[in-house]
């Protein structure tokens, strides 16, 4: 598991207008959440990020207050937003951990082989490619590999066929299916696939008034640089 350390200031003020100005300044606003304690808005780099949003790191997040002092949490990203055409970061959100505490992550599956149905003439579908987990910050592993070699057509292998250490509890269903081989036919078509998987993140979480005025605020920095 990945553990890195990440540098932020404190911010007291808030809003549309402040958040612009952040982002001109190369930087972006965040917040960071917990169970015992009161939301803190931040300001980060997001150049620090690149490359570390979908890895279930473990952060620990330097925070320096207005009078340059500083305090390390240990966190998580919880959810970020991105430009819809730049792909740019404009928002993250994080959430104090304790490391002797468990909680409920979401790990990719990677199948591994080339299944015998294939080699056959069948259609491999994979429903399947994530599955959530509970387990200590230090146990959460990089991804789960699911060796498909000896599928044959109409063979399946489910989330109980995956394994897992016994640090690690499963909070999907054990009878969801990960993988299959069927005949041509039979093939799932990309909306129905998208049905089945009940396709989450496509619509960034929403968490806190700040990060309910972000439409807003984009539309009002489109204005900005079309009046430029």
């Amino acid at each position: 598991m990945e553990r890195f350390q990440l540098e932020a200031e404190a911010r007291e003020e808030t809003g549309k207008n402040i958040a612009r100005k952040i982002r001109r300044e190369g930087k972006i606003p965040g917040v960071v959440y917990g169970r015992e304690r009161s939301p803190q808005p931040l300001i980060v780099d997001p150049l620090k990020l690149k490359g570390k949003l979908d890895a279930n790191a473990i952060v620990d997040l330097i925070i320096k207050d207005d009078e340059g002092e500083d305090s390390t949490e240990t966190v998580m990203i919880k959810d970020y937003q991105k430009h819809v055409i730049k792909n740019e970061l404009l928002h993250v959100d994080f959430h104090h951990i304790s490391m002797d505490e468990t909680i409920t992550v979401t790990i990719p599956i990677e199948t591994v082989g080339k299944a015998y149905g294939v080699q056959e003439g069948g259609v491999l579908q994979q429903l399947m490619r994530e599955v959530e987990i509970e387990c200590l910050p230090t146990d959460i592993p990089d991804k789960f590999e699911l060796d498909i070699t000896e599928l044959d057509v109409g063979d399946s292998l489910q989330v109980s066929d995956l394994e897992i250490g016994d640090e690690i509890e499963l909070v999907s269903s054990l009878d969801d299916v990960i993988v299959t081989v069927v005949t041509p036919s039979e093939e799932i078509t990309e909306e129905v696939e998208e049905e089945l998987l009940d396709v989450e993140g496509l619509e960034p979480e929403v968490i806190g008034e700040e990060t309910e005025e972000l439409e807003e605020e984009l539309e009002g920095e489109e204005e900005e640089e079309k009046s430029e």
